[in-house]
């Protein structure tokens, strides 16, 4: 802190007369409104692309549902003290484990996949909460650190804690999700202050495990890392998906065709315009200048939520964003290279873009959390 700076005293405040409102004013409202923008721009595109195909035209409608339920949930979670969910931590992140270890005895198979459950005709898929419970626990048990991670007996717990979710979701096979785990935890851990050398041992590690984990990859996932690494080859079509991915972003031009008129969406030659490939679909239908827009909106919302983990006092506070911003920008990132053939297919959605109930209200989970902590960020 710097010296001679007065810190506010509003801890406990929301026990007083006006506590609540005074809190309030420390809301992020502009954070809000571009995430909340965003979501909408997300439907707009959703709708365009699905509106005409048989079975998806409802996609939009039943979007708005979900984001209503996210914003709902994100007041809630402004209204709860961050370090309430601490104390949490353990039972929660049990129980969602208990929730992926099940899922192959109960859960509802989907393209030879079992990453979900069943409630009449919604589907919640436990991975995208396990990602908010993981980075949870490790913001609990590294702020709980005072000293530098520097021996190798200091990152095994965090390890298992990343660890044991990511091969959970790995088996069901969920290979894009599972690949999350790893980065964030990296990223949690430089933040701490853990040494360079375990920070480098760690990615040697990661190297290690990624080469001898491919024997065990999925026949249809091997074949999408030999399109990404040989696209001259690929003479059975198995790129097909990301090459209609790379027709619809490139036919879209500098300011693409116009909402609901993309002719990869309707004439249904691109797959999986609404999730995983929707940023090829906002191309088309919206062209260069709107790709352009989303990101300029991403980045100012991932600038506004480092500026905000700056200036949280409290050291669990601060990693928690850390990981809820990291989350959100490997998606993003692995995302779009994926329609831009700079990564792999993985199946990871766009961040308040995709269709999807559960990993919208995740996204919405994950900015309730950000505002809850900017609204006590003065909290030590």
């Amino acid at each position: 802190m710097t010296p001679g700076k007065i810190v506010p005293n509003i801890q406990g405040d929301e026990n007083k007369k006006g506590g609540w409102r005074y809190l309030f004013k420390h809301f992020d409202a502009l954070l809000f409104g571009l995430v909340l923008f965003v979501t909408v721009m997300g439907i707009f595109v959703i709708y365009g692309a699905t509106y005409q195909v048989p079975g998806l035209s409802q996609y939009a409608w039943k979007q708005v549902i979900w984001v209503g339920l996210g914003v709902t949930v994100l007041f809630i979670l402004c209204l709860v003290d961050f370090r309430h969910i601490r104390q949490l931590v353990l039972p929660l992140y049990f129980i969602v484990m208990a929730s992926l270890i099940l899922l192959p005895f109960l859960g509802h198979k989907v393209k030879g996949a079992r990453s979900w459950y069943a409630l009449g005709s919604y589907r919640i898929q436990p991975a995208e909460f396990a990602k908010i419970i993981v980075v949870v626990c490790l913001a609990h048990y590294l702020a709980s650190r005072d000293f530098v991670l520097d021996r190798i007996r200091d990152i095994i717990f965090p390890l298992f804690i990343a660890g044991i979710p990511a091969v959970l979701i790995f088996i069901q096979p969920d290979f894009g999700t599972a690949s999350l785990f790893f980065p964030i935890l990296l990223i949690m851990l430089y933040v701490a202050g853990t040494s360079k050398k375990l920070l480098v041992l760690l990615m040697l590690m990661a190297i290690w495990a990624g080469t001898a984990g491919y024997p065990f990859l999925k026949p249809y996932q091997k074949a999408r890392i030999k399109v990404f690494l040989h696209p001259e080859h690929d003479h059975r079509w198995l790129g097909y998906n990301i090459r209609q991915s790379e027709i619809s972003l490139g036919s879209g031009g500098l300011w693409g065709k116009g909402w609901k008129q993309g002719t990869q969406t309707r004439l249904r030659f691109l797959p999986e315009r609404h999730t995983d490939f929707i940023f090829s679909s906002l191309g088309e239908q919206f062209g260069f200048m709107g790709c352009a827009g989303l990101l300029i909106l991403y980045c100012i919302i991932t600038l506004r939520t480092l500026r905000l983990a700056s200036r949280t006092l409290n050291k669990f506070g601060r990693l928690v964003i850390v990981g809820m911003i990291s989350c959100f920008l490997l998606h993003i990132i692995f995302n779009i290279g994926m329609s831009l053939r700079l990564m792999p297919v993985t199946g990871l959605p766009l961040p308040l873009f995709s269709y999807g109930g559960s990993f919208l209200l995740t996204n919405y989970i994950i900015f309730g959390i950000i505002e809850s902590i900017s609204m006590r960020r003065f909290y030590y």
